[in-house]
């Protein structure tokens, strides 16, 4: 027999065929290889793109393999190869090479039949003998198989759900459907930390989906994709790394919360992937390898404060994503003063009484943009916005949270910038639900920013969905 190695087993491509990974070498992903296992044949998987349809019990077979090798360190050893290069060979989960043999134990269960090769092997004069007990026990798993009636030779096997590589349905009501539950699910391909391909367990039918982790974004991973060039930002390739390690072919939870901006293709959704071994977008951002994204942070559950808090101190690290980072890492301390509204000056704009200064202040609400007065189509909103502003808060009681000082630039005075609340109601935000104002966007290293931006956008995805 020929030498026995170690590896990790990246993942099961089928019933008979594993990817292993070697050992890690420094930052840099380990080397990979292909191995189908030898003298056995499951169930073929379809093929979309060739129009091949999964054979029966395909998949059930590639669930037995996966379920019980992958991201398992295992022993293995490589039997033959093909005139292609091509390996076959036999992996073993546990320390008895008899016991422990995958390949008896799949025969066994029916899922996977020893091939007309092996036979054929068997009969041979020149038939090693080390090769020749191992196909003996293969027959006889397979005798075993049959006579039980497992698997694929049981007469009338249950019929499977469908294995649905494409999406064909309509992805909002999907969405409205399945919004916040959590659905099992198995992560079957990691395209970039922050993207994954994932397969939904549904009650009717196996569903791959696209999944974009909502609230974070990490590096940029793309290559070999027909007519696109290919894009590896810094850090990429080692945080996808380290979410296949943890993730890639593992049973875990999905929560779809809404889809990508700007009509993504149908099959692509935001959500969050909930597993045993932690919150992966959480460890993504404490591990400066994913930066907070404001457009999808709207869709977590319990708002993003807590993976901004994480991204401030992965700033202060200055590690990966965030070496040579210059910006701020702390949130500058609010000034916080109770007032009354005394003036509306304009749709984001307000003049406070502050009794305890004895003077008149004027804010300028944070982080919102209200409507343009030089475009037709926007300038119509300009009054309202004011109007709403003085229904709701003119001569009323406010607290005022100073979240910055904007200094004059060109043609604009300097102003102060701050998150003001009537009886618990942000003005800023109450603006952009209502559609009366739109929130700005800011660069990773930018820190001035309302103290309440995370509500601010989560009306905006409100107002948006409502058509405000």
């Amino acid at each position: 027999m020929n030498q026995l190695q170690g590896a990790t087993v990246k993942l099961a491509l089928s019933g008979d065929s594993i990817v292993l990974r070697g050992a890690q070498k420094g930052n840099n992903p380990p080397p990979e290889r292909t191995l189908g296992l030898a003298y056995i044949q499951a169930p073929h998987l379809g093929n979309a793109k060739k129009n091949m349809a999964d054979e029966p019990l395909s998949l059930e077979s590639r669930e037995f393999l996966r379920r019980r090798i992958a991201g398992k360190v295992v022993k293995f050893v490589v039997r033959y190869k093909t005139p292609s290069g091509r390996e076959y060979g036999s992996v073993y989960i546990g320390p008895n090479l008899i016991e422990d043999d995958m390949s008896i134990k799949l025969v066994h269960e029916g899922r996977a039949k020893v091939t007309d090769q092996a036979r054929n092997k068997l009969n041979r004069s020149d038939v090693n003998p080390d090769e020749a007990d191992l196909i003996d026990r293969l027959l006889d798993a397979e005798q075993s198989a049959r006579e039980s009636k497992r698997g694929i030779w049981d007469p009338s096997p249950q019929p499977s759900r469908p294995r649905l590589t494409a999406f064909d349905d309509d992805a909002s009501a999907f969405l409205a459907k399945h919004k916040g539950r959590e659905l099992r699910a198995t992560v079957e391909q990691v395209r970039d930390a922050s993207t994954m391909r994932v397969m939904l367990h549904l009650p009717n039918a196996h569903q791959m989906i696209t999944l974009m982790l909502a609230g974070v974004k990490a590096p940029m991973v793309r290559t070999n994709v027909p007519g696109q060039a290919d894009i590896v930002e810094p850090f990429g390739e080692e945080a996808r790394f380290n979410v296949e390690i943890r993730m890639l072919q593992q049973d875990v939870k999905v929560r779809l919360e809404g889809m990508p901006q700007g009509n993504a293709a149908n099959g692509s959704f935001v959500g969050t992937v909930i597993h045993s071994a932690g919150n992966i977008a959480e460890w993504l951002v404490s591990s400066s390898f994913a930066k907070v994204a404001d457009w999808s942070a709207v869709y977590l559950e319990g708002g993003a404060a807590h993976l901004r808090q994480l991204e401030r101190a992965a700033k202060a690290n200055r590690m990966r994503i965030w070496k040579g980072f210059t910006g701020q890492t702390s949130q500058a301390p609010s000034k916080t003063f109770e007032a009354t509204v005394i003036r509306i000056v304009s749709g984001d704009t307000v003049v406070v009484y502050d009794e305890a200064r004895d003077a008149d202040r004027e804010f300028q609400l944070s982080s919102i943009r209200q409507p343009r007065m030089s475009d037709p189509d926007q300038a119509g909103y300009t009054e309202k916005a004011r109007e709403s502003l003085r229904r709701l808060c003119i001569g009323k009681p406010v607290t005022v949270t100073i979240d910055f000082h904007k200094p004059a630039h060109e043609n604009f005075r300097a102003r102060d910038c701050a998150t003001i609340k009537c009886k618990g109601t942000d003005l800023g935000a109450h603006l952009v639900k209502n559609g009366l104002a739109g929130v700005l966007r800011y660069r990773a290293d930018d820190g001035d920013r309302s103290s309440n931006y995370d509500e601010l956008l989560v009306a905006e995805a409100h107002a948006q969905e409502n058509k405000q």
